[in-house]
């Protein structure tokens, strides 16, 4: 699949090194712990929000609801989370994606692994591994108005995604781990460590390697 490029020519708020690399960091350090990446969806928008927060000065927050996002380019496969009932969009904590709003634009840190999340849902397709960095104002009117791929819409829940925040943040493992991603972090060029050492609960020392996985682009 080629990679496609957004049809307007928008700055986006972090480069695309900025991106994988908070990707790379958030992805690698769930990895260390055999974390399904799949369902982590909620760790990587949390997470990544804190980065944004801390380094870009962005008012950056974590959010959950339904989301479609156009893949293919003959229109036959959307990614989709969440229910659809003819024009009747929703989510639950069974169906619900997250991803970050910050100022105007959304961010999705789970794009460079779509072609996971489809594989853990039973699907096979080849799905490049590019951004996903959009503004707002570019989003489809509805989950049937998708015909570019990179087309997304997106349905928030502030009950579910207050839901999920309280359980994250009532979870000190999770905070931990979060808290990992956070201060390994540095801003491109400044240079990061290709890994990093981790000590759990019973005081064992382990080691986390930052991924190699390489962006193509964006959508």
């Amino acid at each position: 699949m080629k990679s496609t490029q957004p049809r307007q020519s928008v700055r986006p708020l972090i480069p695309l090194a900025d991106y994988q690399r908070i990707f790379r960091v958030i992805h690698s350090v769930l990895d260390s712990v055999d974390a399904n990446i799949p369902a982590a969806a909620f760790f990587f928008s949390v997470t990544a929000a804190q980065i944004l927060k801390k380094f870009y000065k962005l008012n950056a927050y974590p959010v959950a609801g339904a989301a479609f996002y156009l893949i293919s380019p003959d229109h036959s496969a959307a990614l989709s989370f969440g229910t659809l009932d003819g024009d009747q969009v929703d989510s639950n904590s069974e169906a619900f994606h997250c991803w970050v709003q910050a100022d105007g634009y959304v961010l999705d840190f789970m794009a460079p692994v779509y072609q996971e999340l489809l594989a853990a849902a039973g699907h096979t397709l080849n799905v490049p591994r590019l951004m996903f960095q959009k503004p707002l104002t570019s989003m489809a009117a509805s989950p049937s108005a998708l015909h570019v791929p990179g087309d997304f819409r997106l349905e928030p829940n502030l009950a579910l995604t207050r839901d999920l925040l309280q359980q994250f943040m009532g979870k000190p493992a999770l905070n931990n781990l979060s808290q990992v991603c956070v201060d390994w972090y540095q801003k491109p060029p400044k240079p990061l460590g290709t890994d990093l050492s981790l000590h759990g609960e019973a005081g064992e020392e382990g080691k986390i390697r930052l991924s190699t996985l390489q962006l193509n682009g964006a959508w």
